[in-house]
């Protein structure tokens, strides 16, 4: 077998002759560990897709405690929240309350709770509607002219 095919490993050299190893560079090992601590204290429309799948699911873990909710409710509205999060519901800030310092939920704008008859709690976005607004036309100066007429000849 040639060498030519083989992979090889270098091994890294201070100018001293000392091999340095990067496993334990604690200058680094404190750069990841501070860029980590950091992570969860931006925005919510800051965070990565991994990072607010975590938030939602501390969120779903609260809801069950708080609400008492059932394994398979809290299954659902976990489920519910990521299907809504893929769909680009829950990306902007105005969608999600989330508090930076505690690095936590503080609510879902359009999260509703109903409880059926058997006494389950279901869980459901509500879409948001936007407004229709009407905008009065502007009318050009023959209208104009016309309209000052026609008070004028009743």
């Amino acid at each position: 077998m040639s060498s030519r095919n083989k992979t090889l490993r270098k091994s890294h050299t201070d100018v001293s002759g000392v091999k340095i190893d990067y496993s334990v560079n604690e200058g680094l090992q404190k750069l990841l560990e501070t860029e980590a601590n950091s992570a969860y204290r931006k925005p919510w429309h800051r965070l990565e897709r991994g990072l607010r799948v975590n938030r939602l699911r501390i969120f779903c873990q609260d809801m069950k405690e708080r609400r008492g909710l059932k394994e398979n409710e809290y299954t659902n509205l976990f489920n519910l929240l990521i299907k809504a999060l893929d769909k680009k519901g829950l990306n902007s800030k105005t969608e999600v309350i989330y508090d930076p310092l505690t690095e936590r939920i503080t609510e879902i704008k359009h999260l509703v709770m109903h409880q059926n008859a058997e006494g389950d709690v279901l869980f459901q976005l509500v879409e948001k509607r936007n407004a229709v607004t009407f905008r009065k036309r502007q009318s050009s100066p023959v209208q104009q002219a016309q309209q000052q007429e026609q008070p004028q000849s009743q």
